[in-house]
């Protein structure tokens, strides 16, 4: 059930609650996600999630944040999780004035209900960040709730968190990235009409318009990508940059092209996952050149596939 403000939240004492903004929904996000359903569970209560719009960071530190997901992906996902109520709240400078202790007892112990509230390790909150997890658990001690936490948890001896998806991806390294949100990073967006180029050197492809313009865009290069068509799934190759053969200066564009396919699908809406980074985005001395890297792209693709499809095998 998605609320919209926590007086729509009925009152039930035995709520097992977490907080935070859950972004890129990613593996730890995700443990946090069991821990909650499996504590409502065990006392035949409910999970409750409180989570914010927009991003805090964007209010606190008033610039724009490149999202990981859109909000009704995080939404859906959260709900696929099995949480039974999900409250999203509008996070504004008023909402950052709350203290730690009045978001703790006022809000959540007094009208939402809380027997048990689940944190992220690391996880702040309230006014100036003062609330932690020791924070909570003395103001529990006193008020009447308990506090547990996640501890982190790590890819590749790195801390899973949102913000070094961000620099993972920023950075190309699109395979760790994937680990530490256990699945592909995707970008959805419509088809557009570009200039059509590509299908004049051989290669037709897809301009993707972005249905949300804050979601990260990975670093410049080309690559492996699984193409979401009406339910579909499609193997192609994604280039990102500014296609610096043709343009000079010009804007950041994603496109995709799809391997075996040639149907007409403008103003379609398309899911693009990132699976595997090929290389940078190049500057060629000519259209032939382009096209000859781009033939050898598509040999690339190939042979990744070949060498995944014999892995799981």
């Amino acid at each position: 059930m998605i609320r919209f403000s926590l007086e729509d939240i009925e009152f039930n004492k035995k709520s097992i609650v977490t907080v935070g903004t859950f972004d890129g929904l990613h593996v730890a996000h995700k443990k946090i996600l069991e821990t909650l359903s499996e504590k409502a569970r065990s006392i035949g209560s409910r999970s409750v999630l409180i989570t914010f719009k927009p991003h805090p960071q964007e209010v606190l530190g008033k610039r724009k944040i490149e999202m990981l997901m859109t909000e009704e992906e995080r939404v859906r996902m959260i709900s696929n999780a099995g949480i039974d109520e999900i409250c999203l709240l509008k996070f504004d400078r008023d909402f950052s004035l709350v203290t730690a202790e009045d978001f703790l007892v006022r809000l959540l112990y007094e009208k939402v209900g809380l027997h048990e509230l689940v944190l992220g390790f690391n996880h702040r909150f309230g006014h100036a960040a003062q609330g932690t997890v020791e924070f909570a658990r003395k103001v529990g001690e006193r008020t009447g709730f308990n506090v547990d936490y996640v501890d982190a948890v790590l890819v590749d001896g790195k801390t899973v968190s949102s913000s070094n998806i961000r620099r993972l991806l920023k950075e190309g390294d699109i395979e760790t990235a994937n680990r530490m949100l256990g699945r592909s990073y995707s970008l959805e967006g419509s088809v557009i009409r570009g200039d059509g180029r590509g299908r004049m050197l051989g290669y037709p492809t897809a301009n993707l318009k972005l249905i949300d313009d804050r979601l990260l865009v990975p670093r410049f290069g080309v690559y492996v990508v699984e193409v979401n068509l009406e339910g579909d799934r499609l193997a192609g190759l994604a280039s990102i940059g500014v296609r610096p053969t043709f343009e000079d200066g010009g804007k950041v564009i994603v496109e995709v092209w799809i391997s075996d396919f040639d149907k007409d699908i403008y103003g379609k809406r398309i899911g693009v996952s990132f699976i595997h980074r090929l290389r940078d985005e190049l500057k060629f001395d000519s259209a032939d050149h382009l096209v000859a890297q781009m033939d050898q792209d598509k040999k690339m693709l190939n042979e990744f596939l070949l060498k995944t499809f014999n892995k799981q095998r």
